[in-house]
């Protein structure tokens, strides 16, 4: 029996990385795509550990804000597995300012990368899932895409509308055997937040003065990379997961309720 498949944008590290490993664990060939070259310590690492669970790895070099590279992602994966599960849109980056404050650049960057790029890997996805008759599509989002945070309109206004995209996705392919569902995580362990700006926004919003991320870390809650590849990983191959769509999925440590 062949394989399944899963395609992960942003594969090479931080949470796209743990949800490769959870699919790979479990059975998954992997393909990864990621703005770093496939070649490189950080993504030749990644693919060493998933190859080690026995699974094959494809690491392919992508810009999800290029249309001409997605094109090619998707084609090389079809040609190389002849099937796509379970594709993961969870490429995407942050930056703060106050609404007042941003540039155009600012704003652009991330809607370009998390809006425009999941568009772009939804876009994809659903053409050669629509092909085989099945599929699961998971939107990476966040509680930021629920509700607004103080120097966060980027992220905010990117992570809204991968939900309305994600909703509008499942009612145009219904009945065609494919899902698409949405994962919004609070604050997670990652790279992404390992940063002087991100310890900083914490700060301001919290009123705390730590020093670094690893206080951080100790001084607010913050889910561990693993809890949302457990999701995931449920939303890719569960029964029950199948049965809706157009859903939001909150991992949100209880933020919701404030």
């Amino acid at each position: 029996m062949d394989r399944k498949v899963v395609l992960i944008t942003g594969g090479a590290m931080g949470q796209g990385k743990s949800h490769a490993l959870k699919f790979a664990e479990n059975g998954f060939d992997v393909v990864l795509a990621d703005m770093q070259d496939p070649e490189g310590e950080v993504f030749k690492q990644t693919v060493a550990e998933i190859e080690a669970t026995g699974a094959k790895a494809l690491a392919v070099r992508a810009n999800v804000c290029s249309d001409d590279d997605m094109k090619a992602l998707f084609e090389k994966a079809w040609e190389t597995f002849g099937r796509l599960d379970v594709v993961v849109a969870n490429a995407g980056v942050i930056n703060f300012g106050y609404t007042w404050e941003l540039t155009d650049a600012q704003v652009q960057k991330v809607i370009d990368i998390d809006l425009i790029g999941t568009w772009r890997t939804d876009k994809y996805a659903a053409l050669y899932m629509r092909k085989q008759g099945f599929g699961r599509i998971i939107n990476i989002s966040s509680t930021s895409g629920m509700y607004g945070t103080p120097k966060l309109a980027t992220y905010c206004m990117a992570k809204w509308g991968v939900r309305g995209l994600t909703k509008t996705l499942a009612q145009e392919l219904k009945g065609t055997g494919i899902v698409v569902n949405t994962v919004c995580p609070t604050k997670v362990k990652t790279p992404m937040c390992e940063t002087d700006s991100y310890v900083q926004f914490i700060n301001d919003l919290t009123g705390k003065h730590f020093a670094n991320w690893q206080e951080m870390y100790d001084g607010v809650p913050f889910l561990d990379v693993a809890d949302i590849s457990d999701m995931v990983y449920w939303l890719g191959t569960s029964l029950s997961a199948g049965k809706f769509s157009g859903r939001d999925l909150g991992l949100d440590l209880g933020t919701l309720q404030q």
